[in-house]
């Protein structure tokens, strides 16, 4: 390894629009990645594009492949091993504390191979 540069971190990756969603709605998903123990990186974006594909964009820079895109309308939950802009999951900001710790919980559980939970009513 050359020094002065570090090896990526295995962390899940957590991109929001900057100023579409209240700072409560990107805690909660968070939260969910810590509740199943994994590390997270978040980062404001400025970028004026959609949640898929920004979940996208996150999990082609998290070291898991795991990456998670929020805007002002969805929250969406991408593998890199899928089709950009299709995410694995979507939920809305306005889904509720619990259905926004799922998708964080789901997003650490595609990476431990375990069952995720449920994002229905």
């Amino acid at each position: 390894m050359n020094p002065g540069l570090e090896a990526p971190k295995p962390e899940i990756v957590v991109y929001s629009i900057k100023g579409s969603v209240p700072k409560d709605v990107v805690t909660e998903v968070i939260l969910g990645i810590e509740e199943e123990g994994l590390p997270y990186k978040h980062e404001d974006k400025t970028d004026k594009i959609s949640a898929e594909d920004l979940a996208y964009r996150a999990a082609e820079d998290s070291h898991l492949g795991v990456g998670i895109g929020i805007d002002s309308k969805t929250i969406a939950l991408h593998f890199i091993k899928l089709k950009g802009g299709k995410p694995l999951f979507t939920v809305a900001p306005s889904a509720g504390e619990e259905k926004l710790r799922a998708i964080g919980a789901n997003a650490a559980r595609l990476i431990k191979r375990m069952p995720f939970k449920s994002l229905d009513a």
